[in-house]
Formats: C-alpha cells, structure tokens, sequence
C-alpha cells in the first residue's frame, strides 16, 4: 500500500502546479486529465499481461487439438503483431485527423474485442479476436504518448512519462494477481476484465481536449523536419528489451508448474511481483534520469535484465524464482519510459504522433516475436536453459549499449 500511495501522491499532489501547456489548452479539470490518460494507458499493459497465468489452464481446455500449447502462446502475444501494423497507420491519423476520435473509437474496439474470449468456442476464433484487441491497443498507446508530448513541457513531461510506465507496470501487477485468481475458477474469467475499457470512454469525451491543428500545420509546413535517425536505434532497442522481457510472461508459468506444480494464482502473483518492481524503477526513472544518459540507461536495463534470468535459471523452487523476477523486472521497468522521452524529446511536434506510433510498432513486433524467436531456442534445450542463454545474451547488448555511450548525440531536455 506505501508504494501504491508514493505513486499516487507523486502523480497528482495539488500543491503541485499545472504544467504549462505549449497550446495553450484550456482543460478542464488538470487532476483528472492526468487520471483519464492513465486509465487509457493501463489498457495497453492488461492486452497481455491479465490472461497469462491462464496459459497453462487454456492449453488444457483444448486436449484435441495437437497445437493447443502454441496456439495458445499466441492467444498472449497475437495482439502484439497487430498493434505494431496499427501503430503508424494510427500515428498518421493522429497526425493528420487529430487524437481524441481516435482514441474514443480504439477505446470501444477494446472493450468489444477484449472480452471476446467470454464467450468464443475455438482457440482460431479467440486470436481473431485478440487480432482485433490488437488493432484497438495500437491506438490506443499512441495517442496516449502523443498527448503527453502534447500537454507536458520540460521537466514535468519526463517526470510524468516516468509515472505513466510506473502505473502501467503497477496496473499489470494488478490484472495479473486479478486474472490468475480469476483463471482458478475458470480460464475464461480473466477476458472479462477487459471491458474495463468503456470506464475510460466519458472521462476522455469530457476532460481530453483537442490540441488546436493551426498550431500543428504552422510547424508541419517547415521542410526541415525529418525524422531523426537515433530514432531507428532506440527503436531496435525497445524491440530487443521487449522481445526479451516477454520470455516472463510466456514462460514462468509453465516452468514454475515443472518447478513446484503449483497454481494458477501462483503464476499470477510471481508475474505480478515483475510488474510491482517494475513500477518501482520506472517512478524513479526521472531520478535516474538526471545522472545518467540515455544509452546508460538502456546497459544497466539489459544487464539488470541479464542477471535476472540467470538467476532464474538457477531456481530450484517457487520462491527462488523471484529474486530473479525482481531483478529483472527493475531492468525491464526502465525501458519503456526511457524509449518514450528519447523520442518525445526528440520528435517535430508535426511528426510525433508517426515517430511515437513507430515505437509503439517496435515494441509490440517484439513482443509477438518472442514467443516465435524463442520457443525453438527453448524446445531446443529447456525453459530453464534458455533464460541462461539470454541473460548472457543481455550481458553482451548491455556492453554495446555503455560503450555506444560516447556516440551518443546528446539530446537536449525538452
């Protein structure tokens, strides 16, 4: 309860002034401006993370069916594939049509789609399903980073970009224990939670504003802009710390069964430990922040997120997997808000919403591939034995990224 409460005081004390706005918005009530955006941002964390530590009950749900296990996998990570097709296509919209349509349209889809495993016979039409969740997620991401570049200058942007990944890791940690006491009852439960989505729908038409175009074309008509091209390197690492981080989410379950035969709620309340110590690093991330360089940031995440698979590949019970998920976790929690300041602070405002959903494509591609990248490396050898291969392979990214440091162009606090 400390952390939960730490976080909230952090995000929305009132003795805090409102940050200046660079288009002058006139919002309506700033407090819940901040709490709509954070609502819509915790949708994109349950897309995966709430029917995990159903995995295992799923596949048993389907004995006929000879690929039920990997179906299944991809019941988890589809969404992914089709959130990083729809990210740029919503980034143009964004763009060029503005955000809040879209947002209220992604929102609907969601609830719709998202619950849609309540009720769907197949594991085929269950991914159908997840596909267009996908497409819901791909809007909504990006135009919640795109209205933080929007409505947050400065130093206030950074700090919020560092709640906004802290809450969303937090919100995981929540669905996750949720869905797993909810996957002891019935695997299907879990898909129920989605249609938390429609809570988001009257605070967005109510409190979200338009920023006004005539701000947005003064600056899209300047020849100059183009987009960066560190862009294309943070965009390789955010697919890298993502394809890598969802080896949890995809795996722990099935090898904490092989390690303790434990249940469902088990599996959920480990998961949702990697979540809570992501939250933890990512509140802290402005801190952080403030000492250390972007490419800095990246090594210490991929050699956190190294030693902690190693650990877990040395687990022997339930409990010793933690340590490992901790560690981890605090690694991975660094990535998302680190990835997203680099490049809001980097973005012409007439290409944020193209560069964000550009990210955003990265990032769910990774994690769709992980599963598809790394089960043959796990058929291969074992679950145990291939977080030891990552964990070493993080070692060596980790190292490229903290020598890459002296390369990097320094990026100027927005």
């Amino acid at each position: 309860m400390n952390v939960v409460a730490s976080i909230i005081v952090n995000s929305f004390c009132p003795e805090r002034a409102w940050p200046s706005y660079p288009y002058k918005l006139n919002l309506k009530n700033p407090l819940l401006v901040k709490i709509t955006i954070l609502l819509c941002s915790m949708m994109t964390v349950m897309a995966g993370a709430t029917i995990a530590p159903s995995l295992p009950a799923m596949t048993a749900a389907f004995p006929d069916n000879p690929a039920a296990e990997t179906l299944v996998k991809l019941v988890l990570t589809i969404p992914g594939l089709f959130i990083a097709m729809s990210s740029p296509v919503s980034g143009w919209i964004i763009d060029r049509f503005g955000r809040i349509k879209l947002l209220i349209v992604s929102l609907l889809l969601y609830a719709a789609a998202g619950t849609s495993g309540l009720y769907l016979n197949t594991l085929v039409e269950i991914i159908i399903g997840r596909v267009f969740l996908g497409l819901a997620v791909g809007g909504i991401m990006t135009v919640a980073v795109t209205l933080i570049g929007d409505y947050f200058d400065g130093a206030e942007r950074q700090k919020f970009l560092g709640i906004q990944a802290s809450i969303m890791s937090l919100s995981g940690t929540i669905f996750i224990s949720a869905g797993g006491a909810l996957a002891d009852v019935g695997w299907r439960y879990p898909f129920g939670i989605y249609g938390m989505a429609i809570l988001a729908v009257p605070l967005v038409l109510i409190y979200l504003k338009e920023p006004p175009k005539a701000e947005i074309s003064l600056t899209a008509n300047k020849p100059a802009e183009k987009i960066p091209k560190l862009t294309w390197t943070i965009y390789i690492l955010s697919f890298l710390g993502m394809t890598v981080f969802y080896m949890v989410p995809v795996q722990i379950p099935f090898l904490i069964k092989q390690i303790s035969n434990v249940g469902n709620a088990e599996a959920g309340y480990a998961l949702a430990t990697s979540m809570l110590i992501a939250a933890l690093a990512a509140v802290n991330y402005p801190r952080i922040k403030r000492v250390l360089t972007h490419y800095q940031i990246y090594g210490i995440s991929f050699l956190l997120m190294g030693l902690g698979y190693a650990m877990i590949y040395w687990a022997n019970s339930y409990a010793a997997v933690y340590p490992g998920l901790i560690v981890s976790g605090a690694g991975a929690g660094l990535i998302m808000p680190n990835s997203n300041l680099c490049l809001v602070t980097m973005a012409p405002v007439a290409l944020r919403g193209r560069i964000l959903g550009l990210l955003s494509s990265f990032i769910f591609i990774g994690q769709f591939a992980s599963p598809l990248l790394l089960q043959p490396l796990v058929n291969a050898s074992s679950i145990r034995d291939g977080f030891l291969y990552l964990g070493l392979t993080m070692a060596f990214i980790a190292i490229i990224s903290l020598i890459r440091n002296r390369r990097l162009v320094p990026v100027k606090a927005a």
